[in-house]
Formats: C-alpha cells, structure tokens, sequence
C-alpha cells in the first residue's frame, strides 16, 4: 500500500499487488477507499480497544504474515519512512521488528501507543529519535531472495 496525491491534489491510497484483473475487488486499486484498508496505527489502537482481531490483519494469502508483531512492525516502518528512512517490508530492528518475540512484551505497547495516538509532526519527531523506535546503523534484512542478513546504512 501506498499513498501518493492524484492530479486533483487529493490524497490516494494504491495497492501495487491488488490487480482488478486477478482479484475480484469492488474498487479501484489505485484509489483505496480508506474503509477498505486499515493502517497500522489504526489497527493498533483497535486492538488495544479490544475491537479487532489481530489475526485479522496482515497477508491474507500467508499465515506466517499475520498478527500483532506484524501491526507494531509496521508502525515502526511507518514512523522511520516519514522521517527519511524508508525501509523494505522486510526489514527490521530491535524488539518491535518481527515475529519471533510473539507478542509485545511488557514494556513495549507504551512507545507505539504512543506512536499510534500521534497526530502532531513534533511528536512523531520526537518518537522516531526514541532510542527504542529509532532506526540504528545496522538493521535486519529477510529479503525473500537473500535470506536473513545484517545491512549497514549509511552514515547521515
């Protein structure tokens, strides 16, 4: 899923892997009704509310790729692509990056409560610079094609 702004300057959502001519889905793939497709933060905080399933969101073709670890995940990846690192879906770091820690441990719902609740720019800032969402130097990479690796980014 991605967002980008149409012609008439109004925010779009398109999901590159959703073609009308293989899926049977009553919209159009490159214009998302923001019903049809739950973000991240909003899929937390749904959770939270004791309103959704966790198991409801993720790949629906893939098992393996459902969940919460998948939900806080994606906030994380959220936060550091709007702050200038935009990494791949299947990358990672730390506790919050993926599903062999199950569920969120004890002390982990409190930063991406946080991040989920932010509406305001200065507070994103201030989250994705929190030692425990940042993006560090070295990050894990499970690229469906390389496997499980260690990339070192760059210096900013």
């Amino acid at each position: 899923m991605t967002g980008y702004r149409a012609p008439d300057g109004g925010p779009r959502l398109a999901d590159a892997q959703v073609s009308a001519d293989f899926y049977d889905v009553p919209f159009d793939p490159l214009d998302v009704p923001r019903d049809r497709f739950v973000v991240a933060g909003r899929a937390w905080r749904a959770w939270r509310a004791g309103e959704a399933d966790p198991g409801t969101f993720g790949v629906w073709s893939e098992p393996g790729l459902r969940g919460l670890w998948l939900v806080r995940r994606n906030m994380v990846l959220d936060l550091a692509a709007r702050h200038g690192t935009e990494p791949l879906p299947w990358d990672g770091w730390g506790r919050l990056a993926g599903p062999e820690d199950g569920a969120p441990a004890a002390e982990e719902p409190a930063p991406v409560d946080a991040v989920a609740a932010a509406d305001d720019p200065g507070e994103l800032r201030r989250l994705a610079r929190d030692p425990r969402l940042a993006v560090p130097r070295e990050i894990r990479s499970r690229a469906p094609f390389l496997g499980l690796r260690t990339v070192t980014l760059p210096a900013p």
